[in-house]
């Protein structure tokens, strides 16, 4: 396996790193997205967790269920993953996927759900 990464956009390179880096810290939406299934947060909804006004990503895996929260949504999915069912929200406009271990309670699809994590799990992009 590779110690670094290249990841390619339009025949640019978008971002070089270790893999770990390029999961855990996407330069830009598009890195973001072709990494997979991770949250891509438009500058308004940064916003309402408590970061500034700027694109950001946010691992599902680094997300909690909670009562109550800085944003909540109606619960749209459930996708049993056997370790774990990734749970996704429609919050603001935008899905929101939070990754549940397994053995710990799921809500039921269409009933409301808020979204927790770490401040150090979101991470900004910037204007990407």
């Amino acid at each position: 396996m590779a110690d670094h990464l290249a990841i390619f956009n339009e025949g640019g390179i978008a971002q070089i790193g270790t893999p770990q880096e390029i999961y855990d810290r996407p330069a830009t939406r598009f890195v973001a997205d072709f990494v997979g299934s991770s949250n891509v947060l438009p500058p308004a909804l940064t916003q309402a967790l408590g970061g500034p006004a700027e694109w950001a990503s946010l691992r599902p895996e680094a997300t909690r269920l909670a009562a109550t929260g800085p944003v909540s949504g109606t619960v749209t999915a459930l996708r049993y993953l056997g370790s774990g069912t990734r749970v996704v929200l429609s919050a603001q406009g935008t899905e929101i996927a939070a990754l549940i271990p397994a053995g710990q309670p799921v809500p039921a699809e269409g009933s409301t759900a808020a979204i927790a994590f770490d401040p150090g799990a979101l991470h900004l992009m910037g204007g990407a």
